[in-house]
């Protein structure tokens, strides 16, 4: 299954216009992603994607250290300390945005890469 880009409508994979709000899906692969930085925790992760998906901007979120499922249990070693293990991205399109978005909700929770 695909997803729009736009409004994040789980689509079959041979469609090329998403049938909800027209999102022409051909040029959204095409489209140019950035990592903005990086979030300190999966709390914090999932919260800053539900901010940016309430203004309509996908993001993807990465883990760092192979947190795997829901619940976020780390493959690493819990004493082994390192900052910030989820990197989040979004369409270069929407880089300003949700620069702010996240300043706004979760600002001393992220750390902005520089680019």
């Amino acid at each position: 299954m695909a997803f729009c880009p736009a409004c994040h409508r789980e689509l079959p994979e041979e469609v090329s216009e998403c049938f909800a709000c027209g999102c022409d899906l051909t040029d959204a692969a095409q489209t140019e992603w950035v990592v903005l930085g990086a979030i300190e925790s999966k709390l914090y992760a999932d919260f800053a994607r539900e901010a940016l998906s309430s203004y309509r901007i996908p993001a993807v979120i990465m883990s760092k250290d192979g947190f795997f499922g829901n619940i976020g249990l780390p493959l690493r070693p819990f004493y082994h300390a390192e900052s910030a293990p989820f990197e989040i991205s979004v369409p270069a399109a929407c880089r300003d945005e949700a620069v702010e978005i996240l300043n706004m909700t979760i600002s001393g929770k992220w750390q902005r890469r520089e680019s």
